[in-house]
């Protein structure tokens, strides 16, 4: 096994969101070699090599994995902390078992702005996701606080090729 244990440092509430945790976590040993190989295969993660630091959203949750450690914000509670912790510590063994197979990305992904998603969405403003008009969900979209299924109405057939052009963009 590449990395045998990912150990829980420190939990306390959330400076972004009050009703939320974040935690931070110690490696066994340093990953920066499978960073690039994490970087092909997430397709929405923001990965800087000079820095040694990959981020990406997973659902609410942002989740940055560093050479050394990780760092999780917006969990709903403790057990959610170690239940993450677990679950990237999977990933990154998964990664290492796989990476004669994956061609490593150094480069950093270009993020689409909301403006460039909007294009894409079916402007009717129907309010179906929650959000008050389709410029707001797209840039919740591009944060990644939402997933392209909350809207309801890019899913119909008269926009399918909209929502085709607009998973390009997002890399889905």
């Amino acid at each position: 096994m590449f990395l045998e244990e990912v150990r829980v440092t420190f939990i306390e509430p959330c400076t972004a969101d009050a009703n939320k945790m974040r935690f931070k976590a110690k490696f066994s040993r340093d990953i920066s070699e499978i960073l690039p190989y994490l970087n092909a295969q997430i397709k929405t993660a923001q990965y800087n090599h000079t820095a040694g630091n990959l981020t990406f959203n997973q659902g609410i949750k942002i989740i940055t994995i560093y050479s050394d450690s990780l760092a999780v914000a917006k969990i709903i509670n403790e057990t959610e902390a170690y239940e993450m912790s677990e679950y990237i510590q999977d990933l990154i063994n998964e990664i290492y078992e796989k990476k004669d197979d994956i061609a490593p990305l150094f480069e950093t992904r270009k993020k689409p702005s909301a403006f460039e998603i909007y294009k894409y969405l079916p402007k009717t403003n129907c309010r179906k996701c929650g959000e008050t008009t389709c410029l707001a969900f797209g840039t919740k979209l591009v944060l990644g606080q939402y997933q392209i299924e909350k809207c309801r109405t890019i899913h119909e057939v008269e926009y399918k090729e909209k929502l085709d052009r607009m998973m390009g963009i997002l890399n889905c």
